[in-house]
């Protein structure tokens, strides 16, 4: 693919999902914020984060998933710069990432597009298998599309029994 086509795909997502995807709430355990359109547009997606449990136990399996509701009259176009749709990091408290989703994966390299019908939800989960040393950490979970948005939460792991 040229670097024409690139670029105006690039353009296109940009100026559709900037003002779709602006801004997040967090709160421990999960979050959930929307990403508003402009209201007269129709297009509303809004992200949610869970953490699974609410305080896991150290060393057990943490389930965490990121989910996107279009809330919104009109279809979204999610325009996706590779084969990747998303990503988990978890960082300690000292500022260290953790576990990360995507380290050492390898993704497509195509262009992708999914259409989010309103109503509609797409959801995304990734397991810690080891879990995680008792401790209070960040978990960070980003839409990769071509302008990616992130959505924050605290997790709180207790120590073994």
């Amino acid at each position: 693919m040229s670097p024409r086509v690139n670029t105006s795909v690039r353009a296109a997502a940009s100026a559709v999902l900037l003002p779709l995807l602006a801004s997040f709430a967090c709160a421990a355990g999960s979050a959930a914020g929307p990403a508003d359109g402009d209201g007269e547009s129709g297009h509303e997606l809004r992200l949610s984060l869970s953490t699974g449990d609410e305080s896991p136990r150290a060393a057990t399996p943490i389930v965490l998933e990121l989910a996107g509701v279009n809330e919104g009259q009109a279809a979204l176009i999610l325009d996706f710069p590779d084969g990747q749709r998303y990503d988990f990091e978890v960082i300690s408290e000292d500022g260290a990432v953790v576990w990360r989703w995507a380290e050492g994966r390898f993704f497509a390299q195509v262009l992708g597009r999914e259409t989010l019908e309103p109503g509609a939800s797409l959801n995304w989960t990734a397991t810690i298998e080891a879990g995680l040393p008792a401790g209070v950490y960040r978990v960070l979970a980003t839409l990769t599309t071509v302008e990616p948005h992130t959505i924050e939460a605290t997790l709180t792991v207790l120590p073994r029994r």
